[in-house]
């Protein structure tokens, strides 16, 4: 049970297909085991195909999941499979280079349980009217952690506003692009005022300053 607590496939060293051969039944897999999977690139791919998407249903009790789409095109993984993976999950860590806000959230709300929420992506697709609030949502008590290098991450900082149960976080780490994002950031801030113990805030090209009106707004959600 220990061996198999923390699972990680990549390109590099353990595929998914190593696995699939070794445990070809995933009800007699140690799966169950793991508490935290970890699956990048093409092997996310992979996971996601209905050809294997038996498999993955096997780690029914991760309470951390690490998916890496970096270096893929957004046409060519789905996160849909993953929804409800696991109810146990608490923590979730995303690093895409195209995401797709509606997509992203819809795996967020799989997780009742989930806490603490990292993304780090390079772009985001244009389809947020894609997006419907759904009934329920994660309370979101933990810590958020937003980067982007593209676009900003304001696309994502106001779909976390329409959550029928938050956000609630206690901790906020934001690396802002441009100005806008450092507006479009407040709200969130403001919307965790009552739980907000932590708040890191800086520029990502390491070139723009905080605007001193946006920087009292911050002071007074704190």
């Amino acid at each position: 049970m220990y061996l198999f607590a923390r699972v990680t496939f990549n390109t590099r060293r353990f595929r998914i297909e190593s696995w699939m051969k070794a445990f070809p039944d995933p009800s007699n897999s140690p799966a169950h085991h793991t508490r935290s999977l970890t699956i990048h690139g093409r092997q996310l791919v992979t996971a996601a195909g209905a050809d294997v998407g038996r498999w993955i249903r096997a780690f029914h009790n991760v309470e951390h999941l690490h998916a890496g789409t970096r270096g893929l095109g957004d046409d060519q993984v789905s996160l849909v499979p993953f929804h409800g993976l696991s109810p146990s999950i608490r923590s979730l860590r995303l690093e895409s280079t195209h995401a797709r806000p509606s997509e992203v959230f819809g795996l967020i709300c799989s997780f009742p349980l989930l806490e603490d929420f990292a993304l780090l992506v390079f772009g985001y697709g244009d389809e947020v009217d894609g997006w419907s609030t759904p009934p329920t949502s994660p309370r979101l008590t933990g810590s958020l952690e937003l980067r982007s290098v593209v676009g900003g991450i304001g696309p994502i900082t106001r779909l976390f506003l329409d959550l029928p149960n938050g956000p609630n976080f206690a901790k906020i780490v934001l690396a802002c692009v441009d100005e806008t994002d450092f507006k479009s950031t407040t709200d969130l801030v403001l919307g965790c005022s009552d739980t907000l113990e932590t708040l890191n805030v800086s520029d990502y090209l390491q070139g723009v300053f905080l605007p001193v009106p946006v920087l009292d707004r911050y002071l007074t959600a704190c």
